[in-house]
């Protein structure tokens, strides 16, 4: 594809087509005829450019242009113009080429007014837009997500490697008619305000984007078949997930990530603060009877299950405590002014200092921002209600909920874990966003979900090594439980929940499958060894 093809007008565009720089990159040039072009991804050096290069750059920094006016004198390049000035145009169109992920393209109406922009996210980004057969159905991705940043809308897919801005109502009248298939013919028809060339130029502008998906048969109108629909590497995900994914790792966005300390502090205290009503001291286990009679790593890994059905006898208080000591409690308070320094506390400290902790599980810039709330349906020592566990002063504030929302709670976990009865304990997982979203950007519930995986699964080799049976649930219903704890889910959301109770008798094995592999036996071996404690425990109670 020829420069001139890519750069000097698309057909149909009517000389409407406007260029400019992102807002992020900066023009430095010097006298030799160096220029280089600092942006968000490193910074691009262009060699002996020409006068019309380094004026056409200077002016697309500013905002859009025609590259008529700079290299046409507004005709269309190559139209009559002086060999030095036809020159001027080529250098002009190569050099453009070889920036395209700095370059914004936009379609004007003709009143001048930019309708919509195709920005680049990435330094791979290539947009060459071609006239569309006008035949051909299309329609939007259904990877294609419209929302506004407040002053406009935009179209982003996690497919796309470009945004798409939205500047007029009439883009999205246009817009509006891709829900479904159809052809630049049926879209002319529908939108008679608009011409037909800038509507197909629009089209073609949508197309080059990533936005439009086009049918396999031009020739099959009624019923048009699209590659995205039957792409296999695209049938397992949804919309959400797949940009999700994008926009919480790095490659395929310009979007600001990682730890950029958009607020000065957190907003969240290290550890949430009491209602200030009674609390209860939970059991606290002894060290050395842990290292005695706990069981070995291995064991406790080889012996892990999801467990959903649970004996008569419920757990005992002393085990709840035992389980969140372990699993969940805090072990220290620092101050972020004092790197690497450890603070041992019992109480929250004053002041500003307490912005970290540590616990038996890691957290993104030990920010910890979890919170566990434990429903109680049958425990021996505690009533029905719903607590929430204070990890700081190992204790259990009640929060005095009608029994009715805690039984609630419980039978909408019995049916996430399709279990017989309603389960013993609840443990839900919450998580205060402000703890993480004062230092980072782009990634902060992409970290929650790592952290509660990282807890849950202290929870289960905790619960395993205590011979508890233990599981964890898919999801949970949001608005009951912000509703059950006092919390506003925007700002402290239920990310996870975990069922517990006590192991059945006839607690099987799970390495009974029929197709055993990788020294499956390890898992019979781990509960042999825990039936072994178990002998030796009633020997000794006897």
């Amino acid at each position: 594809m020829t420069t001139d093809a890519v750069y000097g007008g698309l057909p149909g565009s009517e000389g409407r087509e406007l260029w400019s720089l992102r807002e992020d990159v900066s023009v430095e040039a010097d006298p030799d005829g160096l220029i280089r072009l600092r942006n968000r991804w490193g910074v691009i050096t262009i060699q002996r450019a020409t006068s019309v290069v380094e004026d056409a750059l200077r002016r697309m920094s500013l905002g859009p242009i025609s590259l008529r006016n700079v290299a046409g004198n507004g005709r269309s390049p190559g139209a009559g113009q002086h060999p030095e000035a036809k020159a001027g145009a080529g250098s002009l169109y190569q050099a453009l080429e070889g920036v395209q992920s700095l370059v914004v393209r936009s379609l004007a109406l003709e009143s001048g007014r930019a309708l919509l922009s195709v920005v680049p996210l990435t330094p791979s980004s290539k947009f060459h837009p071609v006239p569309l057969s006008p035949q051909l159905p299309v329609r939007l991705s259904r990877f294609v997500q419209m929302r506004t940043d407040g002053t406009e809308y935009r179209l982003e897919s996690a497919t796309a490697r470009h945004r798409v801005l939205l500047h007029r109502p009439e883009a999205l009248w246009l817009i509006g008619s891709l829900a479904r298939a159809t052809t630049v013919t049926a879209c002319v028809d529908a939108l008679p305000r608009q011409t037909p060339a800038m509507i197909a130029a629009t089209l073609s502008y949508l197309w080059a984007a990533g936005m439009l998906a086009g049918a396999e048969d031009e020739q099959d109108q009624e019923k048009p078949s699209f590659a995205e629909d039957g792409d296999a590497a695209l049938t397992g995900w949804s919309a959400v997930d797949l940009m999700f994914h994008t926009r919480s790792t790095l490659g395929r966005h310009d979007d600001d990530i990682g730890a950029t300390f958009p607020l000065e502090r957190s907003p969240e205290p290290v550890v949430k603060p009491a209602v200030g009503g009674a609390v209860i001291p939970l059991y606290r286990p002894s060290w050395d009877d842990l290292l005695a009679n706990d069981a070995p790593l291995t064991v406790a890994i080889e012996g892990r299950s999801s467990v959903r059905d649970y004996a008569a006898a419920p757990p005992t208080a002393a085990e709840l405590g035992e389980l969140l000591y372990r699993a969940a409690r805090v072990r220290s308070v620092s101050n972020f002014a004092t790197p690497g320094g450890r603070v041992v506390a019992t109480e929250p400290p004053d002041g500003a200092g307490a912005e970290r902790s540590d616990r038996p599980y890691p957290s993104g810039g030990a920010c910890h921002e979890l919170e566990l709330y434990v429903t109680v349906g049958e425990c021996d020592g505690l009533e029905t209600d719903v607590y929430h566990y204070d990890p700081l002063k190992h204790v259990l504030e009640p929060l005095n909920v009608d029994r009715r929302v805690a039984e609630k709670l419980l039978r909408c976990a019995s049916k996430m874990a399709n279990t017989a009865s309603l389960p013993p304990l609840l443990i839900t997982i919450t998580a205060r966003i402000g703890r993480l979203s004062w230092k980072y950007e782009g990634l902060v519930y992409s970290l929650v979900l790592k952290h509660v995986g990282v807890l849950t699964q202290n929870l289960y080799l905790v619960s395993t090594a205590m011979r508890l049976g233990a599981c964890a649930l898919g999801s949970a219903n949001i608005d009951l439980t912000a509703r059950a704890f006092g919390v506003d889910w925007r700002v402290e959301p239920t990310v996870g929940q975990f069922i517990v109770g006590r192991l059945p008798a006839d607690h099987a094995s799970r390495s009974a499958s029929p197709q055993p592999a990788n020294d499956a036996w390890w898992a019979d071996t781990a509960a042999e060894w825990f039936r072994g404690t178990e002998r030796k425990c009633l020997a000794i109670d006897r």
